[in-house]
C-alpha cells in the first residue's frame, strides 16, 4: 500500500514538473514576442500621393509620437485609431511593407481655388464647397478675386450668381499647374472675363474659350518677357490664324 502512494505521489509530482515546464516555456516564448514587438521599429517609411507637403513634413505629422514608430503599433494604429487631422488631406493609408518598413499613400483633397475672406483664406472644390481655411496661401491653389458670393459656412456652397463658375475656375487651376504657371491671382470681372496676375505681369484672357491654347502660348512666351512688368493680352487668341502676335504693354 505505502509503495502504491509513493507511486502516485511521484506521478503527480512528474505531471506538475510537465506542466511548469510548459508553463514555463510558453512564458518565455511569450515574452519574447513580446519583447520582439516592442522592439521591431520602422527605419524606412516612404510617402506617395503628395504635392503639397514634402515628405519629410508629412511623416512628421503622422509619426508624431515615438510609439508611432513601432511597426506593430502602425498596425494597429492605422486600422483602429483615428488617423491625425492634416489640413488639405482628405485621407491616407499607412500599409506596413515589412518588419522595419511602411508606405504612406495620401490623398489630397481637390481644391479649386481659394477667396480671402475675414483675414482667412478659404479654399473650395470643384462645386464651390468650402473644404479648409487657413491664415496662409498654398501654392498651386488660385486666389480667385471679383466673385460675389452671398454665403460663406465652412464645408458649405458658396452661394455665387452662376455655379458655372466652379466649374471654370477648376479647369483655370489644372491647367496653371499642369503648365506650371504660378499665379497670384485668378480675377473674374463682371463679364467673366479671366484675369491673371503672375509676378510683375498681368494676363488678359478674355472669356473660358480656348483656355487651354491661351495658356501655351501664354507659358511659351513666359521665359522671354518674366522679369518685365506690363500685360499681355491673350483675349483676342484665335485658332485660326497664322504667325499670331500678342500685344504686350510694358510698364
Amino acid at each position: 500500500m505505502g509503495e502504491r502512494r509513493e507511486e502516485k505521489h511521484q506521478k503527480r509530482r512528474g505531471r506538475g514538473r510537465k506542466w511548469l515546464v510548459m508553463f514555463g516555456t510558453f512564458a518565455a516564448l511569450f515574452l519574447g514576442v513580446l519583447l520582439f514587438a516592442y522592439s521591431t521599429r520602422l527605419t524606412d517609411v516612404t510617402v506617395t500621393g503628395t504635392g503639397r507637403y514634402t515628405e519629410e513634413e508629412l511623416i512628421s505629422m503622422i509619426f508624431k509620437e515615438d510609439r508611432d514608430w513601432n511597426t506593430f503599433y502602425a498596425l494597429y494604429k492605422n486600422k483602429f485609431k483615428e488617423h491625425e487631422d492634416i489640413p488639405f488631406i482628405e485621407k491616407y493609408q499607412v500599409k506596413v511593407t515589412g518588419l522595419h518598413s511602411a508606405k504612406v499613400t495620401v490623398y489630397e483633397k481637390s481644391l479649386a481655388g481659394c477667396i480671402e475672406y475675414m483675414g482667412s483664406y478659404l479654399y473650395f472644390d470643384r462645386e464651390g464647397i468650402i473644404v479648409e481655411s487657413s491664415r496662409e496661401l498654398t501654392p498651386m491653389v488660385p486666389l480667385v478675386t471679383g466673385l460675389r458670393f452671398q454665403n460663406v459656412v465652412m464645408y458649405e456652397k458658396l452661394t455665387v450668381e452662376d455655379d458655372s463658375i466652379f466649374s471654370e475656375i477648376l479647369n483655370l487651376s489644372q491647367l496653371l499647374a499642369g503648365y506650371e504657371i504660378q499665379t497670384e491671382e485668378v480675377h473674374f470681372d463682371s463679364h467673366k472675363n479671366i484675369f491673371l496676375k503672375v509676378g510683375s505681369l498681368t494676363v488678359v484672357l478674355g472669356d473660358s474659350t480656348y483656355m487651354a491654347e491661351k495658356l501655351s502660348e501664354f507659358h511659351d512666351m513666359l521665359p522671354q518677357i518674366e522679369a518685365l512688368s506690363g500685360t499681355v493680352y491673350l483675349d483676342g487668341y484665335s485658332p485660326d490664324a497664322q504667325n499670331p502676335s500678342y500685344p504686350f504693354i510694358q510698364n
